[in-house]
């Protein structure tokens, strides 16, 4: 692949999340990149989403689903991006804030390849698949995979969402068409850690996949990696998505929900670099590095490596 093909997005948004910050994680990458002594953004220049975090000054009204109605408009200009992208047969990496707008980057895909099965290796120790009525926080960061697998999970339901609410959970579940986006089945996690019940449920009742780190550890990276598109080897498409709360709060110390048992640094970067040689790959995002929790910007160095290094391999791979 030459370096043209690749175009880079960046999401400043982070009203999904627990607390204020990802958003400029965007821009510790390129301080990052800088102290290096990298050309990178340079070399690759970005398209930047308009974002909707101003309204944190304004607060929601809304409680099962926390700024919903923003949410939704960063999420579907994710989608439209990705979609303009892949139709002019380029690649797109990444750059998210909170991990709630990658749910737009699964309906983007899925808009320019509406009869394709795309899979998903989720790379995050969280599960993400919360609903406006099991959610016990709000945050619309940890809702994406069900946005993008078009699941209520009301069997599991603790909240009760206002009409307003679910107008726009249901808008954001049809994105693509009123396709479901992803189907279950087609995800596999690695490092997943922290989830609950809820979450659970849905884990076992698709029988997805979950390379914890232990077995990561264990089986080393070319397997896992080798194993993962075997797994995925009935879909036409993969999508990597990379929260970097994967990698243990040892060496990212700097992000919104850290989970101790993460992977190393090490296991991160080779991981990504090993999956993003596959052909199959369309699309890779990293997201939740918060600027404001870290110390001496040890996250935003060692997530701009992994960005580059990643992007190396993708260049000499694909």
């Amino acid at each position: 692949m030459s370096n043209t093909k690749i175009r880079l997005i960046e999401v400043p948004s982070d009203i999904a999340g627990a607390q204020s910050g990802a958003s400029m994680g965007i821009n510790a990458l390129k301080l990052s990149s800088m102290h290096d002594g990298s050309k990178y953004f340079e070399e690759f220049p970005s398209i930047v989403i308009e974002d909707e975090n101003r309204a944190i000054y304004d607060g929601t009204k809304y409680k099962s689903a926390k700024y919903i109605d923003k949410v939704s408009l960063v999420i579907q200009r994710v989608a439209n991006e990705v979609k303009k992208i892949k139709e002019s047969e380029l690649f797109p990496i990444i750059m998210a804030g909170d991990h709630s707008t990658c749910a737009g980057t699964m309906a983007g895909l899925k808009m320019a390849y509406p009869n394709d099965r795309i899979g998903v290796v989720y790379i995050d120790a969280h599960a993400d698949f919360h609903t406006p009525f099991t959610s016990p926080s709000g945050n619309m960061h940890g809702m994406p995979l069900a946005i993008a697998c078009n699941i209520d999970n009301q069997e599991k339901k603790i909240n009760n969402p206002s009409n307003q609410e679910l107008a726009y959970w249901d808008k954001l579940k049809n994105l693509a068409n009123d396709k479901r986006m992803i189907d279950p089945k087609d995800i596999v996690f690695c490092s997943l850690r922290d989830y609950e019940e809820a979450e659970d449920y849905l884990l076992k009742k698709y029988k997805i996949k979950n390379y914890t780190t232990k077995i990561i550890t264990y089986l080393g990276i070319k397997n896992v990696a080798k194993k993962i598109f075997e797994d995925l080897s009935h879909c036409d498409h993969i999508y990597i998505s990379f929260d970097v709360d994967s990698i243990d709060p040892l060496y990212i110390p700097g992000t919104g929900t850290p989970s101790n048992g993460g992977l190393s640094f090490e296991q991160a970067l080779l991981l990504n670099i090993e999956l993003i040689k596959n052909s199959k790959v369309c699309c890779w995002e990293s997201a939740e590095i918060n600027p404001i929790l870290d110390k001496q910007n040890i996250s935003g160095k060692y997530s701009f490596e992994i960005l580059d290094l990643v992007t190396k391999s993708l260049i000499e791979n694909y």
